[in-house]
C-alpha cells in the first residue's frame, strides 16, 4: 500500500519539524521520525484503526 501527503499538509508538517526543532535541538527530528513511523504501522495494519 502506498501513501501520500495533501500538498497543504506536507507544508504544514514541515513547518511543524522546523518549529520543533526551533524549539529545541533534534526535537523536529524526533517527531518527524514519529509520524512516519505511525505511518508505517497504519500501512501494516490498515485494519488496526
Amino acid at each position: 500500500m502506498r501513501y501520500s501527503f495533501h500538498p497543504d499538509a506536507e507544508i504544514e508538517l514541515n513547518q511543524a519539524i522546523d518549529y520543533y526543532e526551533e524549539s529545541q535541538k533534534d526535537l523536529g527530528l524526533e517527531f518527524a521520525d514519529e509520524v512516519y513511523k505511525t505511518i508505517h504501522r497504519i500501512l501494516t495494519f490498515p485494519k488496526a484503526w
